[in-house]
């Protein structure tokens, strides 16, 4: 994990230096300009509200009356919403707080600040480019849905990282703005599935693999064992 974040940093210094390249070449494209209006599937709300409605609506439910196996198949699905929900929410804080430290200048000042102008602790969308907010909640979801579907990890990953980079001909980040917010949300995701199943909640480790899997997976597949079955 570590590895991973320090390659996300060199990564970062090596694209910055082409910011406006990669910005003005693709805003040079109309034809680009369709997908653009993906870019608010980056945000957050559509993620949070369903996960959060979730969590109340199963809170409510009366577990002791409930059969063993429909108790198993809640509890999954109570705790992932649970997860999700925290995962993207925290993951936004993080990224939130970065924004109001850093300070960079959003695209549209690119003829007159450039790149690489910060204002600090300055609040507010002008200078709110660095990491990209739309970004960290795709990296967030991609991870989230990799671990649910580890067999469609892979589409997963580059459909939430082709959204994310609809920032970039939306005229609302740079490159290195959307590869540090994607990044973050991605790694953030990981690493907190990673810590819950090293307590054996709502994850588990498989062996010695990167990727954790969900408790009770197995159980929430399997069909109920009908008892009066002769």
């Amino acid at each position: 994990m570590s590895m991973g974040v320090v390659l996300i940093f060199f990564l970062v210094l090596l694209l910055q230096p082409y910011d406006e390249y990669l910005s003005r070449t693709l805003w040079s494209y109309g034809s680009l300009g369709k997908v653009r209006h993906l870019t608010d599937i980056g945000l957050s709300q559509w993620y949070l509200i369903p996960a959060f409605a979730i969590g109340v609506c199963l809170i409510g439910i009366d577990w002791a009356n409930v059969a063993h196996s429909r108790r198993v198949r809640f509890g999954l699905v109570y705790a992932q919403a649970t997860f999700a929900f925290w995962a993207i929410a925290l993951a936004g804080i993080l990224t939130n707080i970065a924004k109001f430290l850093i300070g960079r200048a959003r695209p549209k000042f690119i003829d007159t600040l450039g790149t690489t102008s910060f204002s600090p602790f300055e609040a507010g969308y002008n200078f709110a480019s660095f990491p990209s907010g739309h970004s960290t909640t795709m990296g967030a979801v991609g991870a989230v849905l990799a671990l649910w579907f580890p067999r469609w990890r892979v589409p997963i990953i580059l459909a939430t990282m082709f959204i994310a980079f609809t920032r970039i001909i939306a005229r609302a980040h740079y490159s290195t703005d959307v590869v540090a917010g994607y990044s973050l949300g991605f790694l953030f995701t990981v690493a907190l599935a990673r810590f819950l199943a090293g307590r054996r909640t709502a994850f588990l480790f498989d062996g010695d693999r990167f990727w954790p899997i969900l408790r009770f997976r197995d159980r929430f597949w399997r069909p109920p064992v009908n008892l009066n079955k002769k």
